[in-house]
């Protein structure tokens, strides 16, 4: 007896894995089982014991449920990636600036930097500290125990003069290679109309179309607030440093810009104060002051070397002395490099504005025999205005006069024709 009611319970239960295959197989998925099958199944469900066929039902209806909250083999849809900081330049660097600022350049909380640059809202403050990041100006973002400064973005809030702050703002917007590549690509900061910017940037740049308008929107606002128009201005190179941070070191760069032509004034001056016989800064406030505003007023967009404090004469910057319309050539105590540079573009015959401060000596030659425009070197707001303009219609009179002018060559060969 016992025996027998073993083997019935054993022939119930293979009855109810059977069953439960069955419907489990039915309810997951419609096209394992074809229509014909469907009712072999069904018939085979009916000739069952129904308490059999109710307890094959529950059975599969919970398994089914466990089913349905695993993750199923379907192929993943890839989210588009966003290969660019979606916060501009402009804003990052409030961080910076706040850390040196309000905490001694040391390493802030989250919190703290929230609440110093007035971020409020939880993903803002997330877009602006990892966009700080993706430039390369801090370190940790807004789930970090502390932000701190990189080296690099000390160089920037701690630059010593504006020159170096400007050069490494551009640096940190080169380091988003899109960036880079677009602005390259269009040889400048001037996109075309979204059509075709969309265009460029799907196919080219592998950008999704979710981003192109805000792409867009980054580029033309980092490109403004860093005085980006041309690539022109980039003129350049990138160069390591000892410690491994990345610099854009350009050889030349824009200081004054001409909305009127397309002429080109490049100025020669010496860059450094030798001696206490000029206050410190004293040729920046020169430029500043009366060449760039002259140069300006005469029609000229300006450029001058980038040496950052450096007298070392680079052949980008003897190129750019031979095919500059004009060239600027200060010749205030008589700094060698200056004098150089003058007689390379001497050499070439071509337009030169020579102009010196009345303190300095005259330099026999040059002086005798082409007209040298001297200011005053008080550089004070009433010597500034008496300056600027006589000094425009200096630079303006070594252009229009470059054909019908005798220059320094053309003298030197027809005194050695008599």
């Amino acid at each position: 007896m016992n025996v027998d009611k073993n083997n019935a319970n054993k022939n119930s239960n293979s009855e109810l894995v059977n069953i439960f295959e069955y419907i489990y197989a039915m309810n997951m998925a419609d096209e394992i089982i074809t229509p014909i099958e469907k009712k072999k199944v069904v018939k085979k469900i009916k000739s069952k014991d129904s308490k059999i066929i109710s307890k094959a039902t529950n059975k599969a209806n919970i398994t089914i449920k466990k089913d349905a909250s695993k993750p199923q083999n379907k192929s993943k849809i890839e989210k588009p990636q966003k290969n660019y900081p979606s916060v501009t330049l402009e804003k990052c660097l409030n961080i910076a600036l706040k850390i040196k600022e309000l905490n001694g350049g040391n390493p802030w909380t989250p919190k703290e930097v929230s609440q110093a640059i007035n971020v409020k809202g939880t993903m803002d403050f997330f877009y602006t500290t990892s966009s700080s990041r993706d430039f390369g100006l801090t370190v940790g973002t807004s789930s970090a125990k502390q932000i701190e400064l990189t080296e690099f973005g000390r160089a920037i809030v701690y630059a010593p003069n504006p020159d170096v702050e400007r050069n490494n703002k551009i640096q940190a917007f080169l380091n988003i290679p899109i960036f880079k590549n677009v602005l390259e690509y269009y040889k400048g900061s001037m996109l075309p109309e979204m059509k075709y910017l969309s265009n460029t940037l799907e196919h080219q740049f592998k950008l999704s179309p979710d981003f192109h308008e805000e792409f867009s929107r980054v580029f033309n606002e980092n490109c403004r607030y860093l005085g980006i128009t041309t690539g022109e201005n980039l003129t350049g190179k990138l160069s390591n440093t000892s410690n491994g941070v990345s610099r854009f070191t350009p050889t030349t760069i824009v200081v004054g810009e001409t909305k009127k032509g397309k002429l080109k004034a490049f100025v020669i001056m010496p860059f450094v104060e030798r001696d206490n016989k000029r206050p410190l800064g004293f040729f920046k406030e020169v430029l500043d002051s009366l060449l760039i505003p002259a140069g300006i007023d005469a029609d000229f967009t300006i450029e001058t070397a980038n040496k950052q404090g450096s007298d070392v004469i680079q052949s980008t910057i003897i190129n750019d002395l031979l095919e500059a319309d004009l060239v600027i050539a200060d010749l205030t105590d008589h700094n060698p490099n200056v004098l150089f540079e003058l007689g390379v573009r001497m050499a070439a015959d071509k337009p030169v504005a020579l102009i010196k401060s009345k303190d300095t000596g005259r330099i026999f030659d040059v002086d005798n025999m082409l007209r040298v425009y001297e200011y005053n070197p008080n550089l004070w707001k009433s010597t500034i205005e008496k300056d600027v303009p006589e000094l425009k219609e200096h630079f303006r009179a070594a252009w229009d006069n470059r054909d019908s002018e005798m220059s320094y060559m053309k003298i030197l060969r027809r005194e050695a024709q008599k």
